[in-house]
């Protein structure tokens, strides 16, 4: 066997080996930022509809006019 041709074949499988390990890489770290961007997103959904609760909380356990009145004459509303 020809120094070149095994030298040759042994560069190429090295470029494949290191090719292989970049490209893996690459993809568990976008793995990552997918799973943590959901993760945020969840959290998103999850703090606005505790704000919304809040805000409905709020608005609907006002009964009556007199109450209406005092909680807007302290500006508090």
């Amino acid at each position: 066997m020809n120094p070149y041709f095994a030298g040759g074949f042994i560069l190429t499988v090295l470029g494949f080996l290191t090719a292989l390990i970049v490209y893996s890489n690459r993809a568990g770290r976008n793995s990552a930022r997918v799973s943590s961007e959901r993760q945020d997103a969840s959290d998103a959904t999850q703090s606005a509809e505790a704000a919304q609760r809040m805000l409905e909380a709020r608005t609907n356990g006002i009964r009556s006019g007199n109450e209406l009145r005092d909680t807007l004459d302290k500006g508090a509303f």
